[in-house]
């Protein structure tokens, strides 16, 4: 079952992606991509290490330029045009295995750099968003701290709550959970899931089953820089089509 159009019926894709390639020197690391993100719809993409999904992502919003084909974002198209390239950043937000904050920072002045940086929100404004975050993610008590005291789950939702102080349109996670001990992979989770009931739309590389099962509107698997197969999580965790993804889903589940 291969449904690249996304599930729901909203005139316009929040994410289009239409015969994308992307090479790194003579590799080929994504082929022929075509997939179609909708606005509120939850997306998790899943495969093998080298198969391409964080390269996919990362395409979205131009931490890697796309070699062929077309890609938009909320009807902007990512091209070598500088403003374009702003435009599209500031309509997604991203989210990486490692936290990537500021340690001399607090995790107040984490959150309102963007804020205060690219949108001009004066510092009251901006401060007042992020404790407005800090809430949503259930860490307001860590806001004069540095992210040096932190755990590693809470670091992650700072990282979460960072990316959503520049009100995206949609948000990308890649892997968020893997460089977190067990214990804190579910709090992390929970805020994922919560984002993803309030209506954002998401596209989430991770491997973290039991999240696909409960939140994704679909499920991309791909492999070898291709998109195998895309489905309901239904579809993928009782009767996937593909013999690639049929070997996949048995070795981690």
């Amino acid at each position: 079952m291969t449904n690249t159009e996304p599930t729901n019926g909203a005139a316009r894709p929040m994410v289009t992606l239409e015969g994308v390639d992307k090479y790194f020197g003579s590799f080929q690391a994504l082929r022929d991509i075509n997939l179609s993100v909708a606005r509120q719809e939850v997306v998790v993409v899943l495969g093998p290490s080298g198969s391409g999904k964080s390269t996919l992502i990362r395409c979205v919003n131009r931490l890697e330029h796309h070699d062929r084909g077309r890609i938009t974002v909320d009807g902007i198209e990512l091209s070598n045009d500088v403003k374009a390239i702003r435009q599209v950043r500031r309509l997604t937000g991203m989210v990486f295995q490692q936290f990537n904050l500021f340690p001399h920072l607090t995790v107040l002045d984490n959150i309102t750099l963007a804020p205060r940086q690219v949108r001009r929100m004066p510092r009251h404004e901006a401060e007042e968003l992020a404790m407005q975050l800090l809430e949503r993610v259930k860490i307001p008590e860590q806001a004069r701290k540095y992210p040096g005291q932190l755990s590693g789950g809470q670091q992650q939702r700072v990282a979460i709550a960072r990316s959503l102080a520049t009100e995206p349109h949609v948000m990308m996670f890649d892997e968020p959970t893997s460089a977190l001990d067990p214990e804190m992979i579910k709090e992390v989770l929970d805020v994922m899931q919560e984002l993803a009931r309030s209506g954002m739309t998401m596209i989430c590389v991770t491997h973290e089953m039991g999240f696909a099962r409960e939140v994704a509107s679909r499920v991309v698997f791909m492999d070898e820089g291709e998109i195998v197969e895309i489905g309901s999580p239904e579809h993928f965790f009782t009767d996937p089509a593909e013999e690639r993804t049929k070997r996949f889903m048995e070795q981690i589940l």
